[in-house]
């Protein structure tokens, strides 16, 4: 029984299958710690227009930021009824926002699950203003999860086994061809991916002594880097322009294959739960 790569998915499909395995208990666990970073990260950076790219439909990174525009952007799949900011439903390789328009980007996994990384990431430098900061999310490939991995069977799971486990220093090198300059860099996550319990429980020492000595031998790490060139250039929309023009209008990237579509969805009413919580 042949099964399909996740490369070869459609974007629908490729969603869903994402949201699919976020949902199980070690996707649970990605998503608590990939949260926890961003809200870090989040804290120290000023932005008045925070967009994402990738994850979890129904719970952001970008939840908990301070900005008064915030956008998420998927692949598709089923669309949630409740959701922390506006969902737009595009190709991650074609963004539909202007150019030097975005003051802080989160790519979560995007460049893990497309089939074009390097126009990915070429996109984020594009719609990131000079000064602006990109947070970028991966699996890495150095640590217990791409030992898994290599292990694992055509048979399995297509994600995360299947997708594209790329080390940081790879993305680091991609990112300063780019002009995008890495500031810094964390890795979490050092459990083994196995979903019992007593299985970790084994290991829990050597767990706690990895992350407290910082290894880069997470099963992610986050990237920060920052856009160079001059953060002001004669001529360019101000601040308050690029929001303006954002908030009004989505009109696609030159050769966007298809319309994206814009769907504001209310608030939760707590919208500070904590997905532990879930």
């Amino acid at each position: 029984m042949a099964v399909q790569s996740v490369f070869r998915l459609s974007s629908r499909e490729k969603q869903r299958a994402w949201d699919r395995w976020m949902s199980g208990r070690l996707g649970h666990r990605i998503q608590v710690e990939e949260r926890r970073l961003a809200r870090l990260e989040l804290r120290r950076l000023f932005g008045q227009v925070v967009v994402q790219v990738g994850g979890s439909t129904g719970f952001p990174l970008i939840a908990d930021s301070l900005a008064p525009v915030r956008f998420h952007v998927v692949l598709g799949g089923d669309l949630p009824k409740i959701s922390h900011c506006p969902v737009i439903v595009a190709e991650d390789n074609l963004l539909p926002f202007p150019t030097d328009s975005v003051d802080i980007l989160v790519l979560q996994h995007s460049l893990d699950i497309s089939t074009h990384p390097h126009q990915v990431l070429r996109e984020a430098e594009r719609i990131l203003r000079p000064g602006g900061r990109l947070l970028l999310f991966g699996f890495n490939p150095v640590s217990s999860w791409g030992l898994r991995r290599l292990l694992s069977t055509p048979l399995g799971s297509l994600l995360p086994w299947q997708a594209r486990f790329m080390r940081r220093s790879q993305i680091e090198d991609w990112c300063r061809l780019l002009n995008l300059a890495p500031e810094i860099s964390k890795h979490a996550v050092y459990g083994l991916p196995f979903v019992k319990k007593g299985i970790r429980q084994l290991f829990k020492w050597f767990e706690y002594r990895m992350a407290v000595n910082e290894w880069p031998t997470g099963a992610i790490y986050c990237v920060r880097a920052k856009k160079e060139r001059n953060a002001y250039i004669p001529g360019k929309q101000s601040p308050l322009g690029r929001l303006a023009s954002v908030g009004k209008t989505f009109r696609p990237a030159v050769g966007l294959r298809r319309k994206p579509i814009l769907r504001v969805v209310p608030k939760p009413d707590d919208a500070s739960r904590d997905l532990t919580g879930v």
